[in-house]
């Protein structure tokens, strides 16, 4: 889980409420569950399982933007916590690392 875009009390009172569930919080090494992002630059520790990835799209109006994805995992759509129904997927709308390229 990557937090961010949160009031400090808001991203407090819901890792305390995960950890009661078990979860390891942020800042834990490796063993955490969870990071902590400021829009502007900087995280909590990032476990060696999670990273932040540029991503293209092929409308090239459109610019870069990170997302964070769980390492070698099989993620081909983008999650949008704004609620956008048409997420852009993997060859078809963008790319990120490793590149796959365009799907006609």
């Amino acid at each position: 889980m990557a937090f961010g875009a949160m009031s400090g009390n808001d991203i407090d009172r819901i890792i305390n409420h995960l950890a009661d569930f078990g979860y390891i919080g942020p800042d834990n090494g490796d063993a955490s569950d969870m990071v902590l992002s400021e829009m502007w630059g900087g995280s909590s520790y990032i476990p060696d399982w999670l990273e932040l990835v540029d991503v293209r799209f092929f409308d090239e109006s459109r610019p870069t933007t990170q997302a964070w994805k769980k390492k070698n995992s099989s993620v081909y759509t983008l999650l949008d916590f704004e609620a956008e129904s048409n997420l852009p997927t993997k060859g078809y709308q963008c790319d990120w690392p490793p590149y796959i390229g365009k799907i006609s």
